[in-house]
């Protein structure tokens, strides 16, 4: 038997409570969240967890270099210093724009079962 989406639901919200910021990495952060960009970290304000799964959408982030490289969205415990929690490669545009800004259309948190 899968576990129940509530079950899912309450390890999905432990993840997202201690992973309330975003930053943004121009190359893979490993374990260590190495490659972080002088972007500012932003609130991740993630939905509200359903059947596992939750995201965050329309993030945008500024301070990065022009035209700087952006590959990765990683999630933090902390505006600034704090513990990583991980990240995910990012699809589409990889690049800030000339103004050093960057926007992140939507990152998604799957704890679903198939």
């Amino acid at each position: 038997m899968p576990l129940l989406d509530t079950t899912l639901d309450i390890g999905t919200n432990a993840i997202i409570a201690a992973s309330g910021w975003l930053s943004l990495h121009s190359a893979n952060p490993g374990t260590t969240g190495a490659s972080e960009s002088s972007a500012a970290r932003v609130a991740a304000g993630w939905a509200a967890s359903a059947n596992g799964d939750t995201v965050a959408t329309n993030k945008s982030f500024t301070g990065g270099a022009a035209s700087g490289a952006v590959l990765y969205v990683g999630f933090w415990s902390a505006a600034t210093g704090g513990v990583f929690r991980g990240s995910q490669a990012l699809t589409g545009d990889a690049t800030f724009n000339a103004a050093g800004q960057y926007t992140v259309n939507s990152v998604a948190l799957n704890g679903s079962s198939t």
